[in-house]
């Protein structure tokens, strides 16, 4: 299986969502994904389907209507429970800013559901 990689244009996403406190990426050989995670739980999944490039993330049911009735690159999370996780259409055209906050929004989500021992003990705490 081939490794699955960023397209250039989208590189900077790896770089952002490392930027997270405690976020570390591994890549998954069976599955031919990058995985993103904090505390052991995946806030983001890099993945290919069909020749398109995706990454899941996590969002709130409510927002996620939103996103994807604005942007048609945000798709129902594929592979993913729909109603918590989207995808995101690394093929299309998707606003910086746009794919920053959704990398956020997923990060904080997976970033409350840690116990509250594990949030108050890192380094860069977070509010």
């Amino acid at each position: 299986m081939s490794r699955t990689t960023w397209p250039s244009k989208y590189r900077w996403l790896h770089e952002y969502a490392l930027t997270k406190p405690d976020a570390v990426a591994d890549y998954k050989d069976s599955w031919d994904a990058l995985r993103y995670f904090v505390h052991g739980k995946m806030f983001a999944l890099l993945m290919r389907n069909r020749g398109a490039t995706l990454l899941n993330l996590k969002c709130d049911p409510y927002l996620s209507l939103v996103f994807r009735e604005r942007y048609s690159t945000v798709l129902p999370g594929w592979h993913m429970n729909k109603l918590h996780w989207i995808s995101l259409s690394l093929m299309g055209e998707t606003p910086e800013d746009v794919c920053r906050e959704l990398v956020d929004i997923s990060y904080d989500l997976v970033w409350q559901g840690l116990p509250k021992r594990i949030r108050e003990g890192v380094t860069g705490k977070r509010l």
